[in-house]
């Protein structure tokens, strides 16, 4: 009987596992055979994308392929209520995230005396960068440097994948923690909003919605959720899913003012909350390669590469975005900032190396400082609420 029931074990891991190989092949045979939806037409034909270990951006960057390596290893997540996901404690020798699920930023040479929290996607977080090299810790550097009698540091909120409507969930659970808050608070975010809108065809949604939806609604159904896992699959997704209608140049533009229109509103959310807390706000729309006056080296490849509508979409929301600034005066554009810098600083069309880091945290000093002139010196314990990093 044993024996009887081994060998049926067996034989249904057989063939699941030549299903879930089928599956995979047919997905890879789709992928080669089926065209792309007009919507991921890139921008120019003839670009070729870099890759991405191999970026003028990081040329001289020794340690990058480490990084990546590490990073795969750093990639799991976990669920959080409100802001849906962070990532689980990973302890590496690049990437460090602490059992909050926060990235780590080295602790400040001196002690603190004032605390800045920084949100946003995963440019805040520090995609492509070790844990020195993070916005985050320049922004600490800076401080450090350019203002030591102020006695910075800097905590890390950002998430990969994050749109503003999460950073600032995470800012208001935060703030509900016991412990006092921070002395300003700092959103960069803009880049994920606009991608969000572009993958669901309208504005405040966070991005791969569908595919949550999907998988809550065919979470008691065994069949469906067969259906859902394999229609996740690139291949498969495109010969069963409708693809998304082209945007013409009225409804890209109407996308792009709702977009803009949307993360205003968490901005001044933000500011409200903030207020109320005594925590000032300054809200920043993040830079792409797409904004750069004059791409440098492949970067123009980047551009290229990519696709249109996205392209179109991201220029075309910073420019309704920038059109809302003066009735917001917590709020800055920082798309300009490499402009006046012959290096490149992208390696795709939203991460930055190290160096580009660093000019963005001056930019950011240079918006704060005198935010934190204002406030008062204090002293700083281990925090122990699980909706902020330990640091």
């Amino acid at each position: 009987m044993l024996s009887k029931l081994l060998r049926g074990l067996t034989q249904a891991w057989l063939i699941l596992g030549l299903t879930l190989l089928l599956l995979l092949v047919v997905d890879q045979a789709l992928r080669a055979l089926l065209p792309e939806p007009q919507a991921a037409a890139p921008f120019d034909p003839a670009a070729t994308m870099p890759d991405r270990e191999r970026a003028a951006a990081v040329a001289g960057d020794t340690w990058i392929g480490d990084y990546w390596r590490e990073h795969a290893a750093a990639r799991h997540t976990a669920w959080r209520s409100w802001v849906y996901w962070r990532r689980e404690a990973h302890a590496g020798s690049l990437i460090q995230v602490d059992t909050h699920g926060f990235r780590a930023t080295p602790p400040p040479a001196q002690p603190a005396q004032r605390t800045l929290w920084l949100f946003g996607g995963s440019t805040a977080w520090g995609t492509g960068n070790r844990d020195g090299g993070t916005l985050a810790a320049q922004l600490q550097q800076v401080y450090a440097e350019r203002s030591p009698e102020l006695g910075v540091r800097v905590l890390n909120f950002a998430e990969s994948g994050y749109v503003s409507r999460q950073s600032l969930a995470a800012f208001q659970s935060a703030l509900a923690c016991a412990s006092p808050a921070a002395d300003l608070a700092v959103f960069l975010d803009g880049a994920n909003d606009v991608y969000a809108s572009w993958q669901a065809r309208r504005a405040g949604l966070p991005q791969n919605e569908d595919n949550r939806r999907l998988e809550f609604n065919t979470a008691r159904r065994f069949s469906l959720q067969l259906r859902a896992w394999a229609t996740r699959l690139e291949g498969i997704g495109r010969l069963v899913a409708t693809p998304p209608p082209a945007l013409d140049e009225v409804a890209l533009q109407a996308l792009a003012e709702d977009t803009a229109a949307h993360w205003a509103l968490q901005a001044r959310q933000a500011a409200a909350i903030g207020a109320l807390a005594d925590v000032p706000v300054l809200a920043l729309w993040q830079p792409t390669v797409f904004d750069r006056a004059s791409p440098r080296a492949d970067e123009a490849a980047i551009i290229g590469a990519s696709p249109a509508e996205h392209v179109r979409l991201q220029r075309a929301t910073r420019a309704a975005v920038r059109a809302r600034l003066q009735a917001l005066p917590h709020a800055r554009d920082t798309g300009d900032v490499f402009d006046a810098d012959a290096r490149p600083f992208f390696f795709d069309f939203v991460h930055l190396s190290e160096a580009g880091q660093r000019l963005l945290a001056e930019r950011i000093h240079a918006y704060s400082v005198e935010l934190l002139r204002t406030r008062p010196a204090r002293t700083f314990a281990l925090e122990g609420c699980s909706d902020r990093p330990l640091g």
